[in-house]
């Protein structure tokens, strides 16, 4: 991203994602794809030319409602003698980069599924630190931390994933949606996410491809 401005992401519950004011979106590899200055993106998971819009939705419409038997939105202390971790489900993409990074401290067949104790400290904070969500923070010697990206505003495509925005990127809907920090968000892509507009992993059930 250049310039003063920082990006906006604009839309409503039955419109596509309206990028505005950015230069460039990264894919999963890591290349820079040029943008205008108002690019629409895809949220219904049907675009043919992915990530973009191509007007598909137009068949079926949009449905950017929030599920009642979505996630419940809680936060949970996992405390160790260093550092907690705090964990919100409600706010989760399913990213799975703690797991892979440390699945000694975060194991889904376990319960606690998140023992601190079970790992160094830094390390920790590195997995935490990969959580594109907000569904992941710490506190270490009283002092919470839910911001660490200190780059320029980005909006990266995952793999078979969401819309991810770093850097304080700012949000506008017509529901008044504000995800947990603005320094790191995920937005649905594949159209099934049941906390639209965030992502709450049901890309991966429904084997999301693009």
């Amino acid at each position: 991203m250049s310039g003063d401005k920082k990006p906006v992401i604009a839309f409503t519950r039955y419109t596509p994602y309206m990028i505005i004011d950015a230069d460039t979106i990264e894919n999963f590899n890591g290349d820079l794809i040029k943008v205008e200055t108002v690019t629409s993106l895809c949220r219904c998971g049907e675009s043919k030319n992915k990530p973009f819009c191509d007007g598909t939705h137009s068949a079926k419409g949009i449905d950017g409602e929030k599920q009642p038997d979505r996630d419940p939105y809680k936060w949970k202390d996992y405390r160790g003698k260093e550092i907690t971790v705090h964990y919100n489900l409600g706010v989760c993409s399913h990213d799975g980069s703690c797991v892979k990074m440390l699945p000694g401290v975060f194991n889904i067949n376990c319960r606690p599924w998140i023992t601190p104790d079970n790992g160094d400290t830094d390390k920790i904070i590195n997995a935490i630190r990969h959580c594109p969500s907000g569904a992941l923070s710490y506190t270490v010697n009283g002092q919470k931390k839910i911001d660490y990206y200190n780059g320029k505003p980005k909006i990266r495509i995952a793999r078979k994933g969401p819309l991810e925005f770093y850097g304080g990127i700012i949000l506008k809907d017509d529901q008044n949606s504000k995800p947990e920090t603005y320094d790191h968000y995920t937005l649905c892509r594949c159209g099934h996410s049941k906390n639209k507009p965030f992502c709450d992993g049901k890309h991966l059930k429904h084997k999301f491809s693009s």
